[in-house]
């Protein structure tokens, strides 16, 4: 899962969801921080507030990122992010490979892979 500063509120919450059952490896920025849902009411007719209206509580941590963001499991810029977790999945994928023992891929055209 790739991550900026800029990502935020539910798409914060869909990754640290995945983060905490550990079904995804966060890369990239910290999050923005924006966990409570909430609403602006008016205080006149030219200014208006934020408040928060209810609080995401994760039922593995007991708690949410509000005010903190989403810390990644791997911490690069954002303009970076992409080619990192490229590169750990190809890691990753070369290891299960090599834990299942198929035949290494090569680039010589062959799509036979067999046990």
């Amino acid at each position: 899962m790739l991550t900026s500063d800029r990502t935020f509120s539910g798409a914060e919450e869909f990754t640290y969801n995945l983060q905490t059952r550990k079904r995804a490896t966060i890369v990239g920025e910290t999050t923005g921080g924006g966990a409570n849902p909430g609403e602006v009411f008016d205080i006149s007719p030219h200014l208006g507030i934020f408040v928060s209206t209810g609080k995401a509580i994760n039922p593995v941590t007991k708690t949410n990122w509000e005010g903190i963001g989403v810390k990644p499991d791997v911490e690069v810029d954002a303009e970076h992010a992409l080619e990192k977790a490229t590169a750990l999945a190809k890691r990753a994928a070369r290891k299960y490979r090599k834990s299942i023992r198929l035949k290494p891929i090569t680039d010589s055209g062959d799509t036979n892979h067999r046990l």
